[in-house]
């Protein structure tokens, strides 16, 4: 059964004294400042106090607030196998993946995507894009679109084919269709948007990829496409970006995710045709090589954070990735393009770009929705005090991590989960992870 409707309400705050880290060019950084939250949206930031009656004040003396942080790859779906996967042979990502996709049911994609969602804005992830390549049905992705919009966490839902579909079957675009038409704006609340995730050339036929790349473009569904093919296999030079160029498939609709081999031609076609990259540092640096964190920077394309899964498995941790890709990328490259504030950028307004959703969320800016982090600049890690933005990449944590706000909503508050549903999507992981085992295995696919 799905959780009963347990969204808190939406709060209007005064949040006073506090430092911001608006990431706003215009704004910039504030000390004691003064934050206004109105019906969901941020109405006020200023360094002049302020205070609106009937709102709820806090304190911001000892907080550093910062814009929610944004998610832009994260198949939700298969949440619930980590711990599954290891490296134990025949127990690698894909091999479980493969074993365990066709057993989850309805109840399995809704509770693993509130798992994963509880996990990321316990992490002050605001917004996530859920890359769904494992669509067997209309009712999966309904599903899908419901814990998200439970979970009342801003963001993407790219409907893609079912989990190792063949090559030549093209995925199921007469749903993809009705499936928009299910979900007319009015009841997203202003959270959820559409897109399509695509295998593309590197695993489908010309005339599978080119149909299905067509059908996005008239439905007007950004498009998302893994580049992955060659993972660690040796000589791997290329990602195959300029044959996508050549073909008008690129654009700033596209937005490409991992790219780790892709060579300077394939960073010169995305950069001139102003596609999109999301990067996942951990699972890239554990199973594929280095991602190009400088190269693309400095070309010019945009860069967004992704947690890509949790089943291989990692944790959403924003800050403890951002500062391994600037430990890396100083060893790899010492690029002085990846600073601190560029890191935070790409997990925030970048994230948010990457989206299309920069207009309402990804920085603390008067007129967009309330999507906030409150950071206790107390927390071990932090002390003694320096650059804000400096201390949350180098030292801070999710622990330092004490209210989420999502549309307005508190979402976390003293660091601890607001939402009984969320605490239920985890305390219920273990006993869902073992009956989705015990099915595959009373079928005989599983030992």
């Amino acid at each position: 059964m799905f959780a009963d409707p347990d969204l808190p309400v939406r709060e209007d705050l005064t949040i006073t004294d506090v430092t911001v880290v608006t990431m706003d060019p215009e704004l910039g950084d504030l000390t004691g400042a003064t934050v206004v939250v109105e019906s969901g949206v941020i109405t006020e930031v200023t360094s002049e106090p302020r205070r609106r009656s009937g709102a709820r004040v806090i304190d911001g003396r000892h907080l550093v607030v910062v814009p929610g942080f944004v998610d832009t790859h994260w198949h939700l779906w298969n949440s619930l196998l980590r711990g599954t996967v290891s490296d134990a042979a025949g127990r690698d990502y894909f091999a479980v993946k493969r074993g365990l996709g066709p057993y989850h049911e309805l109840d399995d994609f809704y509770w693993a995507a509130r798992f994963a969602l509880a996990e990321a804005v316990s992490a002050g992830i605001t917004t996530v894009h859920n890359w769904d390549h494992n669509v067997r049905s209309a009712q999966d992705a309904d599903v899908n679109v419901t814990a998200q919009l439970d979970a009342g966490i801003r963001g993407r839902f790219s409907y893609g084919p079912r989990d190792s579909t063949a090559e030549a079957e093209a995925m199921d675009l007469v749903d993809l269709r009705a499936f928009v038409e299910r979900w007319p704006a009015e009841r997203l609340d202003g959270l959820l948007a559409f897109g399509v995730a695509l295998r593309g050339p590197h695993r489908t036929p010309r005339e599978v990829y080119r149909r299905e790349w067509a059908t996005a473009r008239e439905l007007r569904l950004p498009i998302t496409m893994h580049c992955d093919r060659c993972l660690r296999e040796e000589g791997c030079r290329s990602c195959g970006l300029t044959r996508l160029a050549d073909e008008g498939l690129l654009g700033p609709d596209v937005q490409i995710v991992h790219a780790v081999h892709a060579s300077t031609e394939d960073v010169a076609a995305l950069a001139s045709s102003r596609t999109h990259v999301s990067l996942s540092p951990i699972t890239e640096l554990r199973t594929m090589g280095f991602p190009q964190v400088t190269e693309l920077i400095e070309a010019g394309v945009l860069v967004s954070l992704s947690t890509d899964t949790l089943a291989m498995p990692t944790a959403p941790d924003v800050l403890g990735a951002l500062r391994t890709v600037e430990a890396v990328e100083a060893a790899r490259r010492g690029s002085p393009a990846i600073t601190p504030r560029a890191l935070l950028r790409m997990a925030t307004i970048d994230g948010a770009r990457d989206l299309g959703l920069d207009h309402v969320t990804g920085s603390i800016t008067p007129g967009k929705r309330a999507d906030l982090v409150l950071i206790d600049a107390r927390n071990s890690a932090l002390l003694p005090s320096g650059d804000p933005v400096e201390a949350l990449i180098r030292q801070g944590g999710p622990s330092a991590i004490d209210t989420v706000m999502a549309d307005g909503r508190i979402l976390v508050e003293g660091g601890r989960l607001t939402q009984p549903s969320a605490r239920t999507a985890v305390a219920s992981a273990d006993a869902r992870r073992d009956a989705l085992v015990g099915r595959a295995r009373a079928a005989g696919d599983w030992r």
